[in-house]
């Protein structure tokens, strides 16, 4: 006997696809003065960094208390979370079936524009230090290079519109950049951060 997926999934037929019908839209005037379409831009965002206030820079100075915000205002660019599933399989007779098995999180990449007042170079160090200190060769605990990070998505007007929280936040690597005698352009950090989940944040209305 055949088996009705959509019986077994509890769909009804007026939650399925709809085939032979007219398109919902044939232009874009459904979007005049609706602000529910107005998009999300990429440049609207801030990447934030909590609990870096204690970390030691080279040469025993700590950094100042307001490193979150100075890396904040350094940030070039940002890859959001980016979520994967590996899939379970099961054979039995003629058929193979999958079903949901462990989630995991990419690597997100962080890109600094380097301030040299602001010494965004040993800030970033700073806490790559404590996963692993190339001086004295040792690697760091988690409960102190663990962090919780935050993506915060903003509208035009600078209203947060989402946020994302990410655990278990740290660096897996850094890239120092390249110089160019014949060059033209910002020293852009790169660094490869780590994390446990990332958690949609209620949205604020």
């Amino acid at each position: 006997m055949a088996t009705n997926y959509s019986k077994i999934l509890g769909m009804q037929t007026n939650e399925l696809v709809r085939r032979g019908s007219e398109p919902i839209q044939l232009g874009t005037y459904h979007m005049v003065k609706n602000t529910d379409f107005e998009p999300q831009r990429t440049n609207n965002f801030e990447f934030q960094i909590s609990g870096l206030q204690n970390l030691i820079m080279v040469g025993g100075k700590k950094v100042p208390a307001n490193i979150s915000e100075l890396i904040t205002l350094s940030v070039a660019s940002y890859s959001a979370p980016t979520l994967s599933i590996s899939p379970i399989d099961i054979n039995y007779a003629n058929n193979l079936i999958h079903f949901a098995g462990k989630p995991s999180f990419q690597s997100s990449n962080l890109t600094i524009n380097d301030y040299i007042g602001l010494d965004v170079e040993r800030l970033l160090m700073a806490w790559m230090n404590t996963v692993y200190n190339p001086e004295t060769q040792e690697i760091g605990n988690a409960v102190d290079y663990k962090k919780v990070a935050y993506l915060i998505e903003y509208d035009p007007q600078g209203r947060t519109a989402r946020q994302w929280q990410l655990n278990g936040c740290f660096p897996t690597s850094i890239s120092l950049g390249s110089f160019d005698q014949s060059g033209n352009s910002v020293r852009t950090l790169t660094m490869d951060i780590t994390f446990d989940n990332a958690i949609p944040l209620a949205r604020n209305k």
